[in-house]
Order: structure tokens, then sequence, then C-alpha cells
């Protein structure tokens, strides 16, 4: 059974389960979303199919087709950017709803929007580039969720409002160090953050979450949920 953590929200629990790097899934009011799924689809056999698929950008180790093909059920919708729609199979596209940085849809009562995702600094920009991926905003009745996705802190991050849960991605070079996920922290002031995205090679340890937990002011509003997603 995969780990879990539960949430209140004005609608109902909203729970929330690592699965693997930047793959997690949420439940919520009788959807199951799969953000990023990749790897194993054994890796989703305790949850239902997916009611909605979420996907960032079109990196490996956020999108693989056989991985897509295998989990997606019968009325699964899919929402993703450009890029990954432009290498969706014809029978995954008419399920899917496009979405670039700034739009905003309305899914069985969540609303989602699109939030730009990117390196900032000179010698990163080659990894995500401004207006290629998707993070997105979730909100659940109030309860809101804020998937980074591949980014270092933008100005973006500034004006996104309030936010509960965040995950943001902490390796190099490709996406940020811990002290820049504090920056993004300070931009957000989220009540609880996922450091994900910590590895790659998987198998290679780097930052981990407790090296973010260590930096946080004696007194912060914001929690550290630690989690093995390896």
């Amino acid at each position: 059974m995969k780990e879990r953590d539960t949430y209140d929200t004005p609608a109902g629990p909203l729970v929330i389960a690592p699965i693997h790097h930047a793959t997690f899934v949420m439940e919520w009011s009788g959807e199951t979303i799969y953000c990023d799924p990749v790897g194993d689809p054994a890796r989703f056999a305790d949850f239902a199919a997916p009611t909605l698929i979420i996907l960032t950008h079109h990196h490996g180790d956020h999108l693989e087709l056989e991985t897509l093909g295998a989990v997606i059920g019968e009325d699964t919708q899919i929402i993703a950017p450009r890029i990954v729609y432009d290498q969706l199979p014809e029978d995954m596209v008419v399920r899917t709803t496009l979405m670039a940085n700034g739009e905003t849809t309305e899914w069985h009562g969540i609303t989602i929007r699109a939030v730009a995702m990117y390196n900032t600094t000179p010698d990163r920009q080659k990894y995500h580039e401004k207006g290629v991926g998707n993070g997105y905003l979730f909100d659940f009745s109030g309860t809101v969720v804020y998937l980074a996705s591949d980014t270092e802190p933008t100005q973006e991050m500034d004006q996104l409002g309030k936010i509960d849960i965040a995950f943001f991605p902490m390796n190099l070079p490709y996406t940020m160090t811990p002290d820049q996920v504090l920056t993004c922290i300070e931009k957000t002031a989220p009540r609880y953050v996922y450091p994900f995205h910590y590895r790659f090679p998987f198998d290679k340890p780097g930052k981990e979450p407790s090296d973010l937990t260590a930096l946080m002011p004696k007194g912060s509003n914001t929690e550290i949920v630690e989690r093995d997603w390896y």
C-alpha cells in the first residue's frame, strides 16, 4: 500500500500519495488524478483508474506513452501543454485539454490553472525554457495545491495567491538547490511543502528532503513533508 497523506478541504478529504520521483496521485470527491505517471504500471495497483491525468512537460521522467496507455481508463481525461499534446497518439489527443501558461479550466468542480515553469539560471535555461511546460494550481473548493514541476524561483510565483500544499523539485543541474526551494517557499507561503524530484539518476542520492527541513527558519508556518520518493 502506497503511503497516503490526508488533508481536509471544504468539500471533503484530499488524499495525496507520492509514487516516485515526480509522480503522485490525488484523490478527492470521487476523482482520481494521476500527475506525470511514468514507470511500471504496477505502481498504481492500489488506485482506481484515473479520472484525470495531468502532464507537465515532455521529458522522459514526466512523460511515458507506454505507461499512459497502460493506466488510462475508459473515462480518463488528460490535461497537457502543447509540447506533450503534439506527441500523444490520436486516441489520447481526443480526450486531452490543451493548456498554455496562464490559462484556466474547470474540471468536475476543480479549478485548474497552468503556471509557467522554467529555469532562470543562465547555464540551466537549456533544460526548461519558459512557455514550454506547465506547472499547475488546483483549487479543491478553496484548498489550493501547487505542482511547480521542473522550475527555479520565478516572478510568476509572486502572483499565485493563497497556496496550501506545494510540490517543489530539488535536484541539480535540472531544477533547484534547497536554498532556491526556500526562496519559492518565501514567495508562495504554503502551509505544507513536498520536496520531490530530488534524485537523478534515481539510485544516486543527492540533496534529500531533510536538507530542506534543516534550512527552515524557526517558527515557520510552512511544514516540510518528508517522504521517500525512491
